[in-house]
C-alpha cells in the first residue's frame, strides 16, 4: 500500500487578497512620516518679504543729579533777634521757641525734554521716632520763581530749574511745647535727606 499525497489546502481568496494591502500601508505610513518630518523643520519654506530701515538718527537719554555743597547754620532764640552763626552743632541745646536754620548750597541736574522731578527734604526715623522730633516744625525753602512749591519740604522741578541754587531749611522747636515735654532728647540731624526723583502720576 502506498502512502498517501497529501494535497496542500488552498489559501482562501481572501488571504491572499491582504497580502499586498501589508505593503501599500506600510508605503502610505513611510510617505505621511517623511512629510512630517519635512513640515515639521527638516525642510524650509521661502516666501516673499521685505523691510527697510528708518530714515532718523540716535536718540540719548537724559540725566537726573543732586549734588550738595558745604551747608552753614544758624541759631535764633525766641527773644533774639539776630540768628547766631554756628560752627558746630554737637554742643548745642535746643529749647521751645528756637529756630535752627540750615543754608544748603545744591546743584540740580535735569535734563530731559519731559522730565518733571520732585525735590523734597526728607526726615528720617530719629524725627518721626522721639518726642524732640514729633515736636519740630520743619519747612524747605527754595528762591522766589525757582520751582513749585507742593509741601512744606517738597518742591516740583523741570529742567528749566537746573543749576546751583541755595535752599533754606528751617527746622522749629514748637513754642507750644509745655511742661517738661521733649527735656533731655535728641534728633539727629543726619536724618535730614535732599531727595531728587521723577515725578509720576499718582496710581
Amino acid at each position: 500500500m502506498s502512502p498517501s499525497t497529501e494535497t496542500a489546502a488552498p489559501i482562501p481568496a481572501t488571504r491572499a487578497a491582504r497580502r499586498p494591502r501589508h505593503g501599500k500601508a506600510k508605503a502610505i505610513l513611510a510617505i505621511a512620516a517623511g512629510t512630517a518630518l519635512l513640515l515639521g523643520g527638516g525642510g524650509t519654506y521661502a516666501y516673499w518679504s521685505t523691510e527697510r530701515a528708518l530714515t532718523a538718527t540716535q536718540v540719548n537719554s537724559g540725566n537726573l543729579d543732586l549734588s550738595l555743597g558745604a551747608g552753614t547754620w544758624k541759631l535764633k532764640g525766641a527773644l533774639q533777634s539776630v540768628p547766631v552763626d554756628l560752627t558746630s552743632l554737637t554742643n548745642v541745646k535746643i529749647v521751645p521757641g528756637d529756630v535752627l536754620t540750615l543754608t544748603q548750597p545744591l546743584t540740580v541736574t535735569l535734563a530731559g525734554d519731559t522730565l518733571v522731578a520732585n525735590l523734597k527734604a526728607e526726615l528720617g526715623s530719629s524725627f518721626s521716632g522721639s518726642v524732640l522730633g514729633q515736636n519740630l516744625d520743619v519747612k524747605l525753602t527754595m528762591p522766589a520763581n525757582y520751582g513749585t512749591s507742593t509741601g512744606d519740604t517738597s518742591y516740583r522741578l523741570t529742567s528749566a530749574d537746573s543749576g546751583t541754587q541755595s535752599a533754606t531749611l528751617t527746622i522749629t522747636f514748637r513754642g507750644s511745647t509745655n511742661g517738661q515735654t521733649a527735656v533731655n532728647a535728641s534728633v539727629n540731624l543726619s536724618d535730614v535727606k535732599f531727595s531728587l526723583s521723577q515725578a509720576f502720576p499718582t496710581p
